[in-house]
């Protein structure tokens, strides 16, 4: 349970950065809407992502790591397309926005196991 509260709140604090640092990412001022896209991409985080990790996993190693960012690129656009809540206007908002999530979320799975939750 705290692994997805933790999920929530990363994925919360990460689409609201790439929604404020990226042009051409925008997210919907409703909460509801706010609110689907953040569920949206932490049940895809929560679950889509770490089978396609484990299926893939020699390959991304051979890229180094690489494709796991192409992998959470791939998630956020499925998000888009799944969600009218979420506006990706082109490639490299996408790419930038997948830098700036994966980062945001890899700075609070590193806190969350400094802190043991």
């Amino acid at each position: 349970m705290k692994k997805i509260i933790i999920g929530l709140v990363s994925n919360l604090v990460a689409i609201l950065l790439a929604e404020y640092l990226i042009t051409g990412f925008q997210v919907v001022n409703d909460w509801k809407g706010f609110a689907i896209v953040v569920i949206l991409f932490t049940i895809a985080n929560s679950f889509i992502l770490p089978i396609l990790r484990f299926v893939f996993k020699p390959l991304i190693w051979l890229t180094a790591g690489l494709l796991a960012l192409a992998f959470n690129g791939l998630l956020i656009y499925i998000v888009d397309i799944l969600s009218a809540g979420i506006t990706i206007s082109g490639p490299i908002p996408l790419i930038l926005a997948t830098i700036v999530i994966g980062m945001v979320n890899a700075t609070f799975a590193y806190g969350a196991k400094a802190f043991k939750a």
